[in-house]
């Protein structure tokens, strides 16, 4: 389900180019999501995660 919510943020922002923008509206977006769930992780732990996973998601997605 989290890669569902990650995959619909990825929509939202797809515009062309800007990858790396896109990229920390995504991470931005997700941990709104993830403060008002009241689930605290660190934002660099976060964009650790997401980061190569929303690269993985773009290619898959859109590649």
């Amino acid at each position: 389900m989290f890669w569902n919510i990650v995959r619909l943020f990825m929509e939202l922002v797809e515009r062309p180019g800007e990858g790396e923008n896109k990229k920390k509206e995504v991470i931005e977006l997700v941990d709104f999501i993830l403060d008002d769930l009241n689930i605290d992780i660190p934002r660099d732990i976060l964009e650790i995660i997401l980061s190569p996973a929303i690269d993985y998601l773009s290619a898959i997605m859109f590649g």
